[in-house]
């Protein structure tokens, strides 16, 4: 059995990894009236799970930095040092859009105001870029599999309690029923010493 649950562990993991998209560089909306060049990559997961994963993500890698609504969707960390998104201090911003089956993340990095990295003036921080985004796979997978384990949990505690509720029951009606065979038994002890006693008026009377 354990070593189903790890199998199974396992090939939810590489097929989460495998069904990740390779982040790639588009010009993505970034507010209502504008653009900016952006990181993305798609992964076949729970919108909540992944937001929760891009959160976990940032907290180690800024720790001391908290998260600030910037728009719908989009995320800002300000002043972020993370040599894993920049070698500089930069200002990174996380859109994730999506539903319950797949989400959508993209990574926009700012060196400065309108200042926005792409390939075009900033090739290096932009590799760092999208290996970031990649490696979320991983991050976002272990928040899915704990929610999954989570959820698994829950399922096997309600169907111990019906189980242990269903043993109480058999255990209610196997004393039920014998009391009702000890009744029988009893009531049939009773009858046979009626009868019994009929019999024996009934033969006096006759003799008489």
């Amino acid at each position: 059995m354990k070593n189903f649950f790890l199998t199974l562990v396992c090939a939810l993991t590489f097929s989460s990894l495998a069904n990740a998209q390779i982040a790639t560089e588009n010009v993505v909306q970034f507010d209502k009236t504008s653009t900016r060049p952006g990181f993305s990559a798609t992964f076949s997961n729970d919108v909540k799970d992944v937001t929760t994963a891009v959160k976990n993500r940032m907290t180690k890698e800024a720790p001391k930095k908290k998260a600030v609504s910037a728009g719908k969707n989009l995320t800002k960390y300000e002043a972020v040092s993370s040599n894993n998104i920049c070698l500089q201090t930069c200002d990174v911003y996380f859109l994730i859009e999506g539903n319950s089956k797949s989400a959508k993340v993209t990574l926009f990095v700012s060196k400065g105001y309108e200042n926005f990295v792409s390939s075009s003036n900033d090739q290096e921080t932009a590799d760092l870029a999208k290996t970031f985004v990649s490696s979320l796979a991983k991050d976002i997978e272990t928040v899915t599999l704990a929610n999954q384990i989570d959820a698994q949990a829950k399922i096997v505690s309600k169907a111990e309690n019906e189980y242990k509720k269903s043993v109480s029951n058999k255990e209610k009606l196997q004393k039920e029923l014998q009391k009702a065979e000890d009744n029988v038994k009893n009531a049939d002890a009773e009858r046979q010493k009626q009868k019994a006693l009929l019999e024996e008026l009934r033969s006096k009377a006759a003799n008489q």
